[in-house]
């Protein structure tokens, strides 16, 4: 799919000749000496020195580039020169000239498809992992997650999220499929090296519709340049994608430098939090805690750490919580002294808020800022969304679930998500219908038959919410959730007593001490009539900090306690604002 020999001499031809680079001869002679190298296959010796002395006749003993900056000015010249020409006479040119960012070697890639949409959707797929070490896995990982993140800060690029681009990882696919699967415009594929103390990353922007290659091209940096490379690899998806769009103004700045072994305690600290296991939640806080170590001034660190902490803190995974709160919320702190605008930080922020010190209000305005530096990053749309949902805001919540849904159609918390917040909503109909659909897309989960009841219940439908509990109670004995569930719907048909009886059951078992046990009885006794019972536990809840405080005064199923005179003091407790 490259570029045929004859295309690239005509292309040459075409922007040496044109009126962009008539005044220019040093320009001239330094696009066609690099052009000329990338096709010769000498792109690898294109130093600085080298150009110094084979273009501008410097001379090998005495030129020192920290003195003489006769390259890099004429480089960057060089790169203003081709926008202009491919802003102007170039626009319908079949090939585009590029210089990547951060090094000298040119980039021939295709122009753009005039079919690709304004706003352009792009897959960024696991890089693949060719260094011959099994344990450079969390760096390929790392990588990848980094380009993804960095691009969620791109406006006019949605860009998938990991969770759902990462279900392709060592999958032999054919991209078209890919690309349908998770309906996306194009998709960036490619793997990592290690050469000496060298990063080499070879990456493929391919056209989703036909499998045509955007571009191809190798970047290699030094290991300790890692964000380097990330800015060289956005800067030229943004060239392609979104032609004409100031590109170096979207790029978001990079990070302070962080040596290899830290960035490596991260990677792999980011990787075992994605999967939600207590034992590795607790490996990842060692290594997170040892980047911080290494890499104070490094606001990634710090963020990595206070996340690993939330997550181990977090419903039926620690009975810590506020221990495990309190260090999370000092970790962010730290992340955002470091880094003011680190959307991540700033959304993980806003629901600690809430958490910890009842501050609805700041907790939302923080939760949006997030968004409008984040706003296709799906964690932190995510996280918007669910605070609107605690603020009885449900028709926002739909919309912004539903842009998370879009942003990561494969991962299951992102649909379930969405169907609940349907079901809020009045839209029982179209959340029985996300979840069947991800019940065929996506299989069987203790997740979609958590939120399944949910939506059951949320219709008043509870014979048939008590059906799915006692069925799915089979098949995953040990979900507290699920027994929650079946629980509230023994409650509601009458059976208060069975249902105490059951959570009794629960409490007794080995692991009972992972679970908010005021959160459980509340949402249990709600199903009943006993309303002092309801409100001894939602109490406890408020004073506690127990996760349920976020969505205790928005839940439909406590609608009915909103005319009792103690839910306006549960409400104050709660701090919660008044409409």
């Amino acid at each position: 799919m490259d570029p045929s020999e004859s295309l690239i001499a005509a292309e040459l031809d075409r922007a040496l000749e044109s009126r962009t680079f008539a005044r220019s001869a040093r320009a001239r002679d330094l696009l066609r000496y690099l052009i000329d190298s990338k096709r010769s296959g000498h792109a690898g010796r294109l130093k600085e020195s080298a150009i110094a002395l084979d273009v501008f006749n410097r001379d090998a003993a005495t030129y020192d580039s920290a003195i003489d900056g006769i390259v890099r000015v004429s480089v960057n010249r060089l790169r203003e020169l081709l926008d202009r020409y491919y802003a102007d006479e170039g626009r319908n040119s079949g090939l585009r000239f590029e210089i990547q960012r951060g090094g000298y070697t040119p980039i021939i890639r295709r122009s753009t498809p005039a079919g690709l949409p304004d706003l352009p959707r792009i897959a960024v797929l696991p890089l693949a992992n060719f260094t011959g070490d099994a344990n450079n896995e969390a760096l390929c990982d790392g990588l990848t997650e980094d380009v993804i993140d960095a691009m969620t800060r791109v406006p006019d690029v949605r860009v998938i999220a990991r969770t759902s681009s990462f279900r392709f990882k060592g999958v032999a696919l054919d991209v078209r499929h890919i690309a349908s699967e998770l309906s996306v415009d194009a998709l960036l594929e490619g793997s990592v090296q290690i050469v000496a103390d060298r990063l080499r990353v070879t990456a493929q922007l391919i056209l989703g519709s036909d499998g045509t290659h955007l571009w191809s091209h190798a970047f290699t940096f030094a290991s300790s340049e890692r964000r380097e490379l990330q800015d060289a690899l956005i800067d030229i998806m943004l060239r392609s994608l979104k032609p004409g769009v100031p590109v170096l103004a979207a790029v978001p700045t990079s990070a302070p430098s962080i040596s290899p072994q830290a960035q490596s305690l991260i990677d792999q600290a980011r990787g075992l939090n994605v999967t939600q296991m207590p034992e590795n939640l607790t490996y990842a806080e060692t290594l997170a805690q040892r980047a911080t170590e290494l890499a104070p001034e490094h606001a990634d660190a710090w963020f990595v750490l206070a996340m690993v902490r939330y997550s181990r803190r977090s419903a039926f995974t620690s009975v810590a919580a506020h221990e495990g709160a309190s260090s999370a919320t000092n970790a962010l702190q730290l992340a955002l002294a470091l880094d003011p605008d680190n959307a991540q930080a700033i959304s993980l922020s806003a629901y600690l808020l809430i958490t910890e010190s009842l501050q609805w209000t700041e907790a939302l305005q923080r939760a949006q800022r997030a968004v409008s530096l984040a706003p296709n990053h799906a964690g932190v749309n995510g996280r918007l969304a669910f605070i609107q949902l605690c603020f009885g805001q449900f028709a926002a919540s739909v919309q912004t679930y539903a842009h998370v849904f879009s942003l990561d159609p494969l991962a299951p918390p992102a649909r379930y998500h969405y169907a609940l917040a349907l079901a809020a909503s009045g839209r029982t109909v179209d959340a029985l219908r996300c979840i069947e659909d991800g019940r065929k897309l996506l299989g069987d989960s203790p997740l979609l038959q958590e939120t399944l009841c949910s939506i059951l219940e949320m219709s008043g439908d509870i014979n048939a919410a008590a059906s799915v509990a006692q069925k799915s109670l089979l098949q995953y004995p040990a979900s507290i959730s699920i027994m929650m569930h079946a629980a509230y719907a023994l409650a509601a048909r009458g059976a208060l007593d069975e249902a105490r009886l059951m959570c009794a059951r629960y409490s007794a078992a080995p692991t009972a001490t992972l679970a908010p046990q005021h959160d459980v009885r509340m949402y249990v006794e709600s199903g009943g009539p006993d309303s002092d019972a309801f409100f001894s536990h939602a109490m406890a809840v408020a004073s506690d900090h127990e996760p349920q405080v976020m969505l205790l005064p928005a839940l439909p199923i406590f609608k009915k306690y909103h005319r009792d005179a103690r839910w306006q003091a549960l409400l104050e407790k709660l701090k919660f604002p008044r409409p």
